[in-house]
């Protein structure tokens, strides 16, 4: 009679989940990203909840094969597997503070912190008895569950063993170290530190041919070449911070220094204001200053302290 009870209740409110339900993952937080990932799980076969501190977001997911479920403690009770998304580490913690359990359980968080958030998200979770996770996404939502969906995961290699199956669904899904900070690191290197502050140039550049009278077909068709180019080039150059390997048969910081003097020259004259490649020539002139002028691109790294 129990269970025909909790069946009846479900068909009346279709918000409601059994107790004695089991789902392969809950996805909490259903902003754009996480109902991208809460999306792809269902996609690709597995039984997905999610939550949503505004419940309504969670139940937007419901025609697309996800459970909404109400309640935090029911939810993560419900699976051994939490992939949290919320908008910061702090906002993670304050949803699942109310769950009254964490047994058999494992929490990856793909929120976006710090590397010392994650350590410190590792140390709350693991104090609670469960066991975690921490990663990174390097895409948009539309490239979540797609080659193209990279995420970045870092943590003990044997937790990452057990839940590969279903985290995989999700896109390009790696492992990238055991250190529960490596994800973040990378994410801090290659969104941030890398990604936006090359887009960020590229708008610049690009505001400066469009003026000069480009079109955006013909800057395009260059644009790929250079692209290229710079793929083949940061590998060596990683190698070459590595190593502290800074001489060069190419192009030394002088050559550098001289070519982006003019660049930027051309763009002041044409009125165009183009704040991350006067960083750029400033960073160069300041290797020039500090005796580098010789040296290989990599020696600016020992200006940033990862040289020394």
């Amino acid at each position: 009679m129990r269970h025909q009870s909790q069946s009846t209740n479900s068909q009346r409110n279709p918000h409601v989940t059994t107790p004695n339900s089991t789902y392969d993952v809950l996805v909490v937080g259903c902003g754009l990203m996480g109902s991208a990932l809460a999306r792809a799980l269902a996609r690709k076969g597995h039984t997905v909840a999610a939550w949503n501190r505004t419940p309504e977001k969670a139940r937007a997911l419901a025609d697309h094969g996800v459970t909404p479920i109400d309640d935090i403690d029911t939810a993560v009770r419900s699976t051994n597997l939490v992939v949290t998304c919320t908008a910061t580490y702090d906002t993670t913690r304050s949803a699942l503070d109310e769950v009254s359990t964490w047994a058999d359980t494992t929490i990856v968080n793909v929120g976006t912190g710090t590397p010392d958030d994650a350590d410190e998200m590792h140390r709350w979770v693991t104090a609670r008895g469960a066991d975690y996770l921490d990663g990174s996404i390097l895409c948009y939502p539309e490239h979540i569950g797609t080659p193209d969906g990279l995420i970045l995961v870092s943590g003990p290699a044997p937790t990452w063993d057990v839940n590969r199956s279903v985290l995989t669904a999700l896109g390009h899904v790696t492992h990238v170290s055991s250190r529960i900070r490596g994800a973040s690191i990378l994410e801090v290197t290659m969104s941030g530190g890398f990604y936006i502050a090359a887009l960020a140039a590229y708008v610049e550049a690009a505001s400066y041919a469009l003026e000069q009278g480009l079109t955006a077909g013909e800057l395009t068709d260059v644009t790929q070449t250079v692209v290229d180019l710079l793929g083949s080039v940061t590998a060596s150059t990683a190698a070459d911070i590595e190593a502290k390997r800074y001489d060069t048969d190419q192009a030394t910081i002088a050559v550098y220094s001289a070519g982006m003097g003019m660049c930027l020259d051309a763009m002041r004259r044409a009125g165009h204001r183009s704040r991350m490649i006067e960083a750029s020539a400033e960073l160069l002139s300041a290797a020039e200053a500090a005796g580098l002028g010789q040296q290989g691109f990599a020696a600016q790294a020992t200006l940033c302290g990862s040289g020394r």
